[in-house]
């Protein structure tokens, strides 16, 4: 029996998820896990009392070109016990969630997966990536330094608790692709608990008046081999409400004392601190990988929600296996100022699956380079180059936000 568990359940939910993925854990660990997660939006496959599969999914608003915020579902503790796989679960669970997303008139849904080639075949498309990277402190100065005014000053888990959340909900809304974090998440962030378990620092960048405008997250590792410190920076969240007070962040990061590499998660694939440093090869890269996941779930309201970069209307021919109402002809008039997108009886310009458009939809990845993979067909001449400029975002689109 699928359905959604009661807040009763919630534990036992969140120990049937733990197991899907391997982890055994204690119940406060368990109970951490998913912070504010809603009952009305979980999906429980019973066997009896036993929970042996797991979904669910956040209220979240995600960030679209023109910085509308989106009603969107985040899809997250996804999960079968491995007694029962390759019985259709995943696939039930899909479609009962989906159901749900159409019913509250959310016209995304969003993931990050823990395996890349599950949820495409649900429509699922890979719309934003990330790099890790490694800055030597050595010879890391600035050839364009940062020109804002104001101070840094560090703040303890209780004050965090109070001034991030807000500070992080305005500078979200600068990132195409970034999404809500919930009063939970920070509850959980800056509970004393996780202060003892995962110690981190935060600094507040505070403008010349006063008010935060800019924070950083991070924790140092200690490297004293040889009796030399070679310490390490781990840096976990950098926001900020301008360019200008995210270089003095990262400024202040590289200048520590006793610090030999900065270590960064999750970032832009287009940071703009290479471009700040007088030796930009000295920032290596890691690891690309891939982030968020969108679903378009609602065609017309999607569409028309964001904005492009180019005054054009293309006829979209979607393919939808998994939501096959959405199949046909979608047309989208759209320009820097707004859009409207409708199912229409025309002629179209591109022919695309729904995880294609997925992938389109925050212009992070191109229509040349879907074309080229052999995954979007030009219907019309010229449609593919047109795609391009309409669909294109800058900065490129970006999510740290696991969940």
């Amino acid at each position: 029996m699928l359905r959604p568990v009661t807040d009763d359940e919630l534990l036992a939910f969140k120990r049937a998820t733990s197991v899907a993925f391997g982890n055994l854990g204690s119940d406060d660990d368990v109970d951490e896990w998913g912070s504010g997660l809603e009952a009305g939006r979980t999906i429980g496959v019973f066997e009896g009392d036993s929970i042996v599969g797991t979904a669910a999914a956040f209220s979240f608003e995600l960030t679209v070109p023109g910085r509308a915020l989106v009603p969107t579902a985040g899809v997250t503790m996804v999960g079968v016990h491995p007694t029962h796989r390759r019985r259709g679960l995943l696939v039930r669970m899909m479609e009962m969630q989906l159901r749900d997303v159409i019913e509250r008139g959310e016209p995304l849904a969003v993931l990050t997966a823990s395996e890349s080639g599950i949820y495409e075949r649900f429509g699922y498309g890979l719309a934003t990536f990330a790099t890790f990277w490694t800055l030597p402190t050595e010879r890391a100065a600035f050839a364009t330094p940062s020109t804002s005014a104001g101070r840094l000053r560090l703040v303890d888990p209780k004050d965090a608790a109070t001034v991030v959340p807000g500070l992080y909900d305005t500078a979200r809304k600068r990132h195409v692709g970034e999404v809500t974090r919930n009063a939970e998440w920070w509850e959980y962030v800056y509970s004393e608990r996780q202060s003892e378990k995962h110690p981190h620092f935060t600094v507040v960048h505070e403008s010349s008046s006063g008010e935060p405008d800019g924070f950083a997250r991070y924790r140092i590792r200690d490297d004293w081999s040889g009796g030399i410190a070679t310490n390490t920076v781990d840096v976990y969240d950098l926001y900020a409400l301008d360019d200008e007070v995210e270089a003095a962040l990262w400024q202040f990061v590289v200048d520590i004392d006793l610090v030999a590499h900065v270590k960064a998660f999750a970032r832009p694939v287009d940071e703009p601190l290479r471009w700040r440093l007088a030796d930009p090869r000295r920032l290596q890269v890691t690891q690309l990988t891939d982030h968020l996941w969108v679903r378009v779930v609602d065609p017309a309201a999607a569409l028309g929600a964001r904005t492009y970069n180019s005054r054009d209307r293309l006829a979209i021919q979607l393919g939808d296996a998994f939501l096959p109402s959405n199949d046909g002809c979608w047309v989208v008039e759209g320009s820097p100022e707004g859009a409207d997108a409708h199912r229409a009886n025309t002629d179209a310009d591109l022919s695309i699956s729904a995880p294609d458009l997925g992938a389109l939809y925050l212009g992070g990845v191109s229509a040349t380079t879907l074309a080229r993979a052999g995954r979007v067909k030009e219907l019309t001449s010229g449609a593919i180059a047109r795609a391009d400029r309409f669909f294109m975002t800058t900065p490129a689109p970006w999510c740290r936000t696991d969940f």
